[in-house]
């Protein structure tokens, strides 16, 4: 077996049971090329078989996934809840105060829909935080609380890796926890719609715009979602109509919408989306996430909690696991703030220590917009700090990225990389359901960027 390396500085996240799991698991590959050569093809067949591709290339190009310790796992999903419970209650005193949703960068628009009660409890029902984990230390770097994706593909892909040759000849004497994303949101969803008062089963409409490159994955949960006996088409917010109180897409009635689409891009083209938007503000429609989701989604939010100036109070257990998680991040604003317990002009130390640093869009997803300080040209990077717009962009301190190796079948032959890993809980209803992992050769991890892929995660059980 050959190796490459990513030349991707960072600390490799195995250790326990999954350092074992991974180390005999490459040796079976090893020790059998037939069987590396019949599992990569049986990958590759199986990503054209249920459509698994992202921009033409596969969703998954590694021959395993990612195995992660029970405690690790149990680690990282009360860090995660307990984050997500901390952001839940700001986000609920924020609503209640003007000058805070000011202070996050909100337009007098997002504000006024905000107001608007959705007719359920909590501002994101289902939510990602997204994370590394080096040596050991769990960071949450971006909460992505409006719009995530990637659970139906963590679910689709779960089921293609337990087929795969090399999983079924290895895996007959280890247990996994079973995770299953797209039942944790169906159950979101009904619980939602039914706290809004529908009292039978809902009628969806997966809404996002047409050329989205990740519509495979609402495919994948509308399949669910149909298995559990519901209605469900997939719309771009211009094919909804409105008419007598109710939303209809084509003759087909809809009372719940799952919305993918984002809020910014829905504002900015309300009159694609007059409908969508009207039967929110009447109540005549369940939507999930509600637009208040978006509050939570603002980088700014992120800057404000390391900050410590959210505008809620945190016991002493709660402050001390923020200062654990979170990265230093700070709104990228002229004036002067604290780093390392001393006082600073922020500006001038981003330029000073580019390699320290990274800007990031405060509205902005998928990648676009982050730039790297460590990657940068420093008069660009010079230009980009002094030239911002306040409320604009956060800046964050860098975080060390981990790094394992995983096996790709290339030329004939079994090789192992070295990639950059994330590894990033999926929430529902505050609750992590599943977990997405992402690699790359680079340090930005992001699949419809074009940067990276994915891979399954299955988290080994317990002993006994």
């Amino acid at each position: 077996m050959q190796q490459a390396e990513s030349g991707v500085g960072g600390t490799a996240t195995l250790s326990g049971r999954a350092a074992e799991a991974v180390s005999s698991y490459h040796a079976a590959l090893a020790a059998d090329t037939e069987l590396a050569r019949e599992t990569s093809e049986a990958l590759v067949r199986a990503h054209h078989d249920r459509r698994l591709m992202m921009q033409g290339r596969l969703l998954c190009n590694v021959l395993r996934p990612r195995f992660l310790d029970a405690s690790a796992s149990n680690a990282l999903g009360l860090a995660a809840a307990a984050i997500a419970g901390i952001l839940e209650r700001a986000g609920e005193a924020m609503l209640r105060s003007g000058g805070q949703l000011r202070s996050i960068g909100a337009s007098d628009v997002e504000q006024e829909i905000w107001s608007i009660d959705p007719g359920y409890a909590g501002l994101t029902l289902t939510s990602r935080l997204d994370a590394f984990i080096a040596a050991g230390r769990i960071r949450f770097i971006e909460y992505n609380a409006e719009s995530p994706a990637g659970i139906g593909y963590c679910d689709s892909l779960t089921e293609v890796f337990h087929r795969l040759p090399a999983m079924q000849r290895w895996v007959a004497h280890r247990g996994f926890e079973p995770q299953n994303a797209r039942r944790r949101l169906w159950e979101s969803l009904l619980a939602a719609y039914r706290q809004w008062g529908g009292t039978d089963t809902p009628r969806i409409a997966i809404v996002d715009w047409q050329d989205v490159p990740t519509k495979r994955d609402f495919e994948l949960c509308a399949e669910y979602f149909r298995d559990q006996g519901a209605w469900v088409g997939i719309s771009d917010p211009r094919a909804l109509t409105y008419r007598r109180g109710q939303v209809f897409l084509g003759d087909d009635r809809i009372t719940l919408v799952y919305r993918r689409v984002l809020l910014h891009e829905l504002l900015a083209r309300a009159s694609d989306a007059r409908a969508l938007l009207y039967a929110y503000r009447d109540g005549a429609v369940c939507m999930v996430n509600s637009p208040r989701s978006k509050l939570l989604h603002k980088k700014t939010v992120f800057a404000l909690l390391s900050e410590g100036a959210l505008g809620v109070d945190l016991d002493h257990g709660e402050r001390d696991l923020v200062e654990t998680v979170i990265p230093w991040t700070r709104r990228l604003a002229l004036g002067r703030t604290t780093l390392d317990g001393r006082e600073i002009d922020l500006r001038q130390a981003l330029i000073d220590d580019p390699e320290r640093f990274a800007v990031k869009p405060v509205d902005d997803y998928g990648g676009k917009g982050v730039v790297l300080g460590w990657e940068t040209d420093p008069e660009h990077w010079k230009r980009l700090v002094n030239n911002s717009p306040e409320s604009a962009y956060i800046v964050q301190e860098r975080v060390e990225v981990p790094q394992e190796e995983f096996p790709v079948y290339r030329d004939g032959s079994l090789h192992l990389e070295s990639l950059s890993v994330d590894t990033d809980p999926l929430l529902f209803r505050g609750e992590m359901g599943s977990i997405l992992t992402r690699m790359s050769g680079s340090a930005l991890l992001n699949v419809t960027a074009g940067s990276g892929s994915t891979t399954p995660t299955f988290v080994l059980e317990e002993d006994g």
